[in-house]
């Protein structure tokens, strides 16, 4: 039997010293910047100031996915002698894990000793990667592709994400709300609290008016939903405002909040392109998300 390489992609938002400790490997995306186009591995080839000042000042900036060509590629790196676990962004808000299927199907179907297992985390960023460190964690325990998997799918859903974003511009950009009503939003003050809901989508869930409502909320459903938060590491990214994530975590620590640690970091390209600068958010594992956006 093979041992197994756990792959993800740059949605996770994990560098490679994370990737390397865990004998990780990624399926590169690229963004279009400031004319060019540039490796997303986060703040490898750009920097967040370069960034989120560039988004700041209007620059013309998007994401650009994984080729079927590119997918093949990483998968040839290890197939001969590994079996392929590739935990991927929600097919909710990418469509590299369909492509990822026919590369793995086209393969399989040429060669019956590759064995390749797609996996939809049902999250992005942070949510994403806390699944693949599941998957090494359980891949470390001697555990099978099968066992794996079967250990991951309860997990799922089970990863708490609540987040708002300082402009609905960006998520209109990313056509996820409409011009008009992010035009409103943003004339009114409305800020959206934003989750991953049961079918791995970023919705928002309700519209609070203010930057601090919003993080009152943020931090009321968090406690509301998370489980066991003294057995867990608890992660707060930003769009380059380490000083709102600052606030938030204040104001976890205030509501009683007991955990491993709480990490504070910058969301990587890929995610930050869509939620823009001054978006915070913060993770965890809690109860089952049964909430389903429209």
């Amino acid at each position: 039997m093979k041992p197994i390489k756990i792959i993800t992609d740059t949605c996770s938002d994990m560098n490679e010293d994370i990737r390397n400790k865990h004998g990780i490997a990624s399926i590169d995306f690229t963004i279009y910047f400031e004319g060019k186009e540039i490796n997303a591995d986060p703040w490898v080839a750009v920097m967040p100031k370069e960034l989120y000042g560039g988004m700041r000042n209007g620059a013309n900036v998007y994401t650009l996915p994984a080729t079927e060509h590119e997918i093949r590629n990483k998968f040839s790196e290890y197939m001969d002698d590994y079996d392929i676990l590739y935990i991927a962004a929600c097919e909710k808000q990418s469509k590299t894990i369909v492509k990822a299927r026919r590369v793995a199907e086209s393969i399989m179907h040429k060669r019956d000793d590759v064995r390749i297992e797609i996996l939809d985390s049902m999250n992005a960023s942070i949510g994403q990667q806390l699944i693949v460190l599941k998957a090494a964690e359980f891949r470390d325990q001697g555990c099978t592709i099968e066992e794996i998997v079967e250990k991951l799918k309860p997990l799922l859903n089970r990863v708490i994400q609540y987040a708002t974003v300082d402009t609905l511009t960006y998520l209109s950009r990313a056509n996820k709300i409409n011009a008009r009503s992010a035009a409103l939003g943003d004339f009114v003050k409305l800020k959206p609290i934003l989750i991953s809901d049961s079918e791995g989508r970023q919705v928002s869930m309700r519209n609070v008016r203010g930057k601090e409502k919003a993080y009152d909320e943020i931090v009321s459903l968090f406690m509301e939903n998370v489980i066991d938060p003294e057995e867990q590491e608890i992660f707060i990214i930003h769009g380059d405002v380490s000083s709102e994530a600052f606030i938030l975590k204040k104001k976890l620590l205030e509501a009683g909040l007991q955990c491993k640690k709480i990490t504070t970091f910058c969301v990587g390209p890929v995610v930050g392109i869509t939620t823009g600068p001054g978006m915070v958010g913060l993770f965890g594992f809690g109860k089952e998300v049964l909430y389903r956006g429209i």
